[in-house]
C-alpha cells in the first residue's frame, strides 16, 4: 500500500436531510476556505456535475502544499427525493406512523437497548415523544377549559379547539424545533430496517454498483465510504452492496475504507429485525480487506460514544491479524480542534456540534475532516498513528 495519496475518491453519504448536491457543494466549498487556512494548503475545486437521475453529484477537488499534491474525485449521494417525499405526506399520516414506530421500539425492547447502550441518545429519541405530549397537554388544556364553560355545544368545541391546537402547535412548533424532521426520521428508519423502504434500498444498491464501477475504472489509491450520522448506517448497506457487486472490491489496487462519523447505525442494529442489515454488516466483516473507522465524541449526543457497533450487534468480529480492528473505534474532542470562541458558541446547539465532524476545524487537529479526503496520508495510516494521539501540525509540509 502507497504512504502517499495521490488519486482518492470520496463517496459521501449524509443525515436524513433534505439538502442538494448543490447546496453540500456549496457549504463545502466554504470549509475548505477554513481548511485552507488553518493548514496552510491551496484547495481547488471543479463545478458541480449531476448524474442524469439527479442522485449523485460529483466535484473533483485538488489539494497541494509543500511536496504534495492530492486529486479527490468527491461523490455526493442525494437523499433530496426521499427525504422530501417523507415530508409532504399528511401530517396526520406522519403522526401516526411516528407513533407505530415508537411502539414498536418499545415493545421490542429496542428502547431499551438504546438506553444501554448510550443514555444520552435514548434522551435524544425520547425528544419528539416528549415534545408531542407537551403539545398534546396543551390541547387537552384549551379543550377541557373550553369544555367546562358549559356553552352549547361545548363538547365537540372543545373537542375540537383542542385538536386544532395540537395540530397547530405540531405543524408550526414542531417544524421550528425540527420534531416533525425526527418523527419522519424515526418512521423512516423503522421501515428501512424492517425492508419497507424499496425506493432507499434501490437507490442504495445503485450507489453501490456506482463505487464498484468507479473502483474498476479509474486507478485511484484509495476509495472512502464515508457515512455521517444516519449516514453511518447507509453507507454501510453502500459498502455491502459495492462488495456484492464486486467480490473483488477490496483486492483491487486502491484500499477500500468505511468512514462513519457520528454515526447512529445502532438505532437501526439493535432492532430485532433488523437481520438483514446485520448480515450485510457481517459481509464486510468476512470479507478481511475492507477497513472500517468510527469516529466518535462525548460532545455529541447524537451518538453512540465508547461503543463498538460489531460487538453491540453481536456479530462475529473480524478474526485476529486480519488488517485493522473492525470497527477502529477512535474518540475526538471537539473542543480542542475548534478555537475557544467558536466552541463557546456552538456547544450547546447539539445538531450544529453533530455536523462539526464534516465541517472545517479552526484548529489544527489530528481528526479533519478535509485532511482525510484531500490529505496525502491514508485513512489507514491515520488510523493506525495518528488517531492514537500523534500531532499532524506539520502535516502541509509532507
Amino acid at each position: 500500500m502507497t504512504d502517499r495519496i495521490t488519486r482518492r475518491a470520496v463517496f459521501f453519504i449524509g443525515g436524513y436531510d433534505p439538502k442538494t448536491a448543490e447546496s453540500f457543494f456549496g457549504r463545502l466549498g466554504k470549509e475548505i476556505a477554513r481548511f485552507d487556512k488553518v493548514w496552510g494548503v491551496s484547495t481547488s475545486i471543479s463545478p458541480v456535475e449531476l448524474s442524469p437521475d439527479g442522485e449523485v453529484g460529483r466535484a473533483a477537488i485538488r489539494t497541494s502544499a509543500g511536496n504534495w499534491a492530492t486529486e479527490t474525485d468527491f461523490s455526493f449521494f442525494v437523499l433530496d427525493r426521499i427525504v422530501l417525499g417523507d415530508f409532504a405526506k399528511p401530517l396526520p399520516k406522519r403522526l401516526w406512523k411516528y407513533l407505530v414506530m415508537f411502539g414498536d421500539y418499545v415493545a421490542s425492547g429496542t428502547l431499551f437497548r438504546l438506553f444501554a447502550a448510550s443514555w444520552r441518545f435514548g434522551l435524544y429519541m425520547l425528544y419528539p415523544f416528549f415534545m408531542l405530549f407537551v403539545f398534546a397537554a396543551a390541547g387537552t388544556f384549551v379543550g377541557r377549559w373550553l369544555i367546562q364553560t358549559g356553552m352549547p355545544g361545548a363538547l365537540p368545541l372543545g373537542a375540537a379547539a383542542g385538536l386544532i391546537l395540537f395540530f397547530g402547535l405540531l405543524a408550526t412548533l414542531g417544524r421550528r424545533w425540527s420534531i416533525t424532521h425526527l418523527m419522519d426520521l424515526w418512521s423512516f428508519s423503522r421501515d428501512y430496517l424492517r425492508g419497507r423502504r424499496p425506493d432507499a434500498d434501490a437507490q442504495l444498491r445503485r450507489c453501490g454498483d456506482l463505487v464498484a464501477a468507479q473502483a474498476v475504472q479509474f486507478d485511484y489509491d484509495e476509495i472512502l465510504l464515508v457515512g455521517h450520522s444516519t449516514g453511518g448506517a447507509l453507507i454501510l448497506d453502500v459498502a455491502g452492496y459495492a462488495l456484492a457487486a464486486d467480490r473483488l472490491l477490496a483486492r483491487r489496487k486502491a484500499r477500500v475504507c468505511v468512514l462513519t462519523l457520528g454515526s447512529t447505525a445502532l438505532k437501526i442494529g439493535l432492532h430485532p429485525a433488523a437481520g438483514a442489515f446485520r448480515r450485510k454488516v457481517q459481509t464486510l466483516v468476512d470479507d478481511g480487506r475492507i477497513d472500517w473507522v468510527e469516529i466518535q465524541c462525548l460532545t455529541d449526543v447524537i451518538n453512540f460514544y465508547k461503543t463498538d457497533p460489531v460487538a453491540l450487534m453481536e456479530l462475529s468480529p473480524r478474526r485476529a491479524g486480519e488488517n485493522l480492528p473492525f470497527p477502529l473505534v477512535r474518540q475526538v474532542r471537539m473542543r480542542d480542534m475548534l478555537e475557544d470562541a467558536t466552541y463557546k458558541r456552538i456547544k450547546r446547539n447539539f445538531f450544529r456540534v453533530h455536523y462539526q465532524y464534516i465541517f472545517g476545524n479552526t484548529k489544527r487537529y489530528f481528526y479533519d475532516f478535509f485532511m482525510i479526503c484531500c490529505g496525502p496520508l491514508p485513512l489507514r495510516v491515520r488510523a493506525e498513528k495518528s488517531f492514537v494521539g500523534a500531532g499532524l501540525s506539520e502535516e502541509s509540509t509532507i
